[in-house]
């Protein structure tokens, strides 16, 4: 910050007010002799990079400068009044306040003039006052994690099932087979039509796996209990929203050919599972469950402590006041995130809209608890300067881009778009206080 700078901001006044819990309402008053020393400041700036016609940069006079550019003049000016009076309120001494968010009032902002002082109102949510719960040391319950031996030979049935080949059947057919089909719609696509939309109208020979997800909407249904030589036919209902619009929203009939059906054998022999899974034998291959297990656990384990710990710092931090204007904005993240978990396709648009009440109290719960969560974290990781650096960040942004399968570039792209860089580094901050507490807990059994 520089000098200049630092005047202007020890030269608003302000007026606080406001009995609302966590709101205050500020003006910010700018002196007349502070506005036009401003004014002036700023007119001598655009002298110096605007270029005027008959003019060489910089050596236009201030009064053509003033007269050309006030509105823009005007603006920056503003601009500076409000970003001094935000760092005059947040980092003050007298008046400091723990801003949590701020709005402007919904009102016409006063005009700024040459010789009368300016004066504008900010909104403030603030930080609520916390008592800070007693953290260090608090008594937690440690999770034994045991692999039973019952564990393990379910786990070997289910790679026997995984690693097993598939064999030919004659029927019927099952859910998880594989069929074989030729099939043939009764819609006509255009001749321009792409390649992909073609094939889903009329193919010779492909294969249908009796799983999610499906080639055509009913398939699945259709061909579960047929065999081979047993044609059927499926009326399929394609949703508005279908990737291939011509067809999207339309009933189509399809003929279908059952032309051959396998299915997936276990491996019965031992001496081919542990080939497939390049064990030595099966002690080793059960040691290597067990670890895999008990490592799975470990991470099962560790979340319930970490909830657990969390449920007994809320539990002693008691109830507190929390900013409107926050609790707003996540309660409205939070139903967002309910409405792209409930709405998958266009069918699901109604239901989600008679259970709206309940969806919108889900989020109201969800969010509170969240806000509430977070203040406390937060005065803990103040108390313990407790901070996420800029490295641990980036190496994170990594980890999620790697994990997803796109360039870390991309990846900031589209958190940057959709307003999570800050969610996520609150995130990656509660993490660190949460593991802080568990750290510092007294375990017993």
């Amino acid at each position: 910050m520089t000098s200049k700078e630092q005047d202007l901001k020890d030269l608003i006044k302000i007026e606080i007010s406001g009995s609302e819990p966590c709101v205050k309402s500020v003006k910010f008053t700018v002196p007349s002799e502070t506005v036009d020393r401003e004014i002036n400041s700023m007119v001598k700036e655009f002298a110096k990079y605007t270029q005027v016609p008959g003019f060489r940069t910089g050596k236009t006079p201030v009064s053509i400068i003033r007269n050309r550019f006030l509105p823009r003049i005007e603006a920056e000016t503003m601009k500076n009044f409000y970003t001094s009076a935000l760092e005059k309120i947040s980092s003050g001494e007298k008046d400091k306040l723990d801003v949590a968010s701020y709005t402007f009032p919904q009102t016409e902002p006063q005009k700024l003039e040459a010789g009368k002082e300016y004066s504008f109102t900010i909104i403030f949510n603030i930080v609520p006052e916390i008592k800070i719960p007693e953290y260090k040391g608090i008594k937690l319950n440690t999770i034994e994690i045991k692999v039973p031996d019952n564990r393990l030979d379910d786990e070997i049935r289910n790679l026997r099932e995984m690693y097993g080949d598939f064999s030919k059947i004659d029927g019927p057919a099952a859910k998880g087979d594989m069929v074989k089909i030729s099939y043939k719609s009764d819609f006509e696509a255009p001749k321009e039509s792409a390649v992909k939309l073609k094939q889903l109208l009329e193919t010779a020979e492909t294969w249908a796996w009796l799983s999610d997800p499906e080639i055509i909407p009913g398939m699945n249904k259709a061909l579960q209990g047929v065999s081979v030589g047993n044609d059927c036919t499926l009326d399929a209902d394609f949703p508005a929203d279908f990737r291939e619009k011509e067809i999207a929203g339309r009933k189509i009939k399809y003929s279908i050919k059952i032309l051959e059906i396998q299915r997936r054998v276990p491996v019965s022999s031992d001496e081919d599972l542990l080939k497939k899974l390049n064990a030595k034998d099966m002690p080793e291959l059960r040691e290597r469950l067990k670890t895999s297990i008990e490592f799975q656990e470990k991470q099962k384990a560790d979340g319930e402590t970490r909830k657990q710990a969390l449920d007994k710092i809320m539990a002693e931090a008691g109830e507190f006041p929390l900013p409107p204007a926050v609790l707003a904005e996540a309660e409205q993240k939070e139903f967002r995130l309910i409405a792209s978990r409930e709405v998958k396709k266009e069918s699901d648009v109604e239901k989600f809209k008679t259970e709206k009440d309940r969806f919108l109290a889900e989020a109201k719960k969800s969010a509170t608890e969240r806000i509430r969560r977070y203040f406390v974290l937060r005065k803990i990781a103040q108390a313990e300067k407790i901070t996420v650096e800029q490295s641990e960040f980036d190496s994170h942004i990594q980890g999620i881009s790697r994990y997803y399968g796109v360039t870390e570039k991309d990846f900031r792209s589209q958190i940057e778009a959709s307003g999570g860089i800050e969610d996520l580094h609150i995130d990656m901050l509660m993490a660190k206080v949460t593991e802080f507490i568990v750290k510092n807990a007294d375990s017993s059994k």
